[in-house]
């Protein structure tokens, strides 16, 4: 077996809510979370809009999404919840020495895939519970 390469902590939190805004406001002024951004993606094949919230004393985010379809696959808009886990690595190579592992392990996983500011590796456990090894790009500018 392969010694699994480490990750830094929980990149964010994703749950699927009725409301993404009322859900936001209110674990702002419940908790203190801050806004980063609302992601907005242009008309097509994956729509996937949601919010981002940080709470600045720990650095935890959830991403905030409301139920959608995307690629044929059915979202029942009833369904509130944990969407996903994302865990946090260092560097954009650990995306690639992740998929190395869960390629030994024979785990099926997306290549990783570019979201703007970050870059992910998507895979489900053995419950279809998704979860992403997330890298966050470097500010620039």
């Amino acid at each position: 077996m392969t010694t699994p390469p480490g990750f830094t902590g929980v990149a964010h939190l994703a749950m699927t809510v009725v409301d993404m805004e009322a859900t936001a406001a209110w674990w702002e002024r419940t908790f203190g979370f801050e806004r980063l951004r609302r992601v907005d993606e242009p008309e097509g094949e994956q729509r996937h809009p949601r919010i981002l919230i940080r709470h600045p004393g720990s650095g935890l985010v959830f991403g905030i999404h409301e139920p959608h379809e995307r690629s044929g696959d059915r979202f029942d808009p009833d369904r509130t919840g944990l969407d996903h886990i994302a865990l946090a690595v260092t560097e954009r190579t650990d995306l690639d020495r992740w998929s190395e592992h869960l390629d030994a392990l024979g785990v099926e996983h997306s290549p990783a895939r570019d979201a703007g500011y970050a870059e992910f590796v998507s895979f489900t456990d053995p419950d279809g519970i998704q979860g992403e090894l997330w890298w966050v790009k470097p500010a620039t500018g």
